[in-house]
Formats: structure tokens, sequence, C-alpha cells
């Protein structure tokens, strides 16, 4: 993962936007912590956060009402409903809190390489939020350009023509990442 420098940098916003909280660490983890996971590790995290309470069952197509709930009960009707221990309810409890956005900063310098990869966030919303469908929009009119779609003038967008003409990056990307509680 450390070798998808467009990945890597979007890890390096989060951890910005989101210091010293769930949202701002990497899906993965730290790289000593994944070479040092034991399945120990891993049924502990089933255990504190694989509960019925922070789960949802949804049946699409022809699926009869009565066999999904038959279907539900035969397989999920043994799982626990809150975490096994304070501690893990504690934790559990603590990600439910919304994340705070914090405006900063970070420079990860490496002059080896040959392009610089730019992240920059302001905080959006949340996927529950009346404004959710405004900044799709938003990030389409924004739109995603590349190098390698060629030169035409006919590029989607003012802003893709102008980085294109002058030169000023390789590509660049917008996006709207939301979450249950901000964005």
């Amino acid at each position: 993962m450390d070798k998808q420098l467009e990945e890597v940098v979007f890890d390096h916003l989060h951890a910005t936007a989101f210091q010293g909280q769930p949202l701002g660490r990497t899906i993965l983890g730290p790289t000593e912590n994944i070479r040092s996971i034991k399945r120990e590790h891993l049924i502990e995290y089933i255990k504190t956060n694989y509960t019925a309470d922070r789960m949802v069952l949804v049946g699409a197509g022809g699926v009869p009402h009565k066999q999904l709930v038959e279907l539900a009960e035969k397989h999920f009707a043994n799982l626990p409903s809150a975490p096994p221990t304070k501690q893990a309810s504690a934790v559990a409890a603590a990600q439910k809190a919304k994340p705070d956005f914090i405006g900063s900063e970070v420079r990860i310098r490496d002059d080896t390489l040959p392009t610089a990869y730019i992240a920059i966030a302001v905080e959006g919303v949340s996927w529950k939020d009346p404004d959710y469908f405004t900044a799709l929009v938003a990030q389409a009119i924004v739109g995603n350009w590349d190098r390698a779609m060629g030169s035409s003038p006919y590029l989607g967008s003012k802003l893709s023509t102008f980085v294109h003409q002058h030169n000023l990056a390789n590509s660049f990307m917008s996006f709207s990442t939301s979450y249950s509680d901000t964005g």
C-alpha cells in the first residue's frame, strides 16, 4: 500500500484532518501493526465490533420477507447485542462521537520522487445532510482530468482546460467522501 502514492496522500489527509481520532487512522493500519497481527487480535476485533447493534440486514430482489427473517434468525440470532466487555463498549462508544475536522497542513517531502502528490480538503457534509447531493454535484462539476485524456478543447471543465493549457499537473480529481456525521 505504501507504494500507491495516490492512496497514501489520502491517508495523510485523513490523519491530518481528523488528528487523534478514529477517522484519522488508515483503514489498513500502520505497517508495523499489519506485520504483527495475530489471530487473537482479529477475534477480539470481531467480538468488539461485529455485534447486532452495529449491523443492518438488507434483502433486495425476489426474497420473500419470511424467508429473509428465517435466514437471519438461523445465521445471526447468536450474535451478541453489545460488545463483550466494558473496555470494548468504551471503544465502540468512542467511535460514535462526531469527529472534529481540524484545518491543518502536513508536508512530507521526498526529492527522490519525480512527482508531487497533493490533497486539499475542507470539511464536508455527512451522507445524512440535506446538502449531500449538492456536494456530489459540486464534485461532478469540478470533475477529474488526466493528461492521458489528450488535449481536446472539450475536456469537460474550464479547470481541466486551464490545467492542461498551462501544464500545471499530470492529473487531478475531485472527491467527496461522506460519513454518517461529517465529510
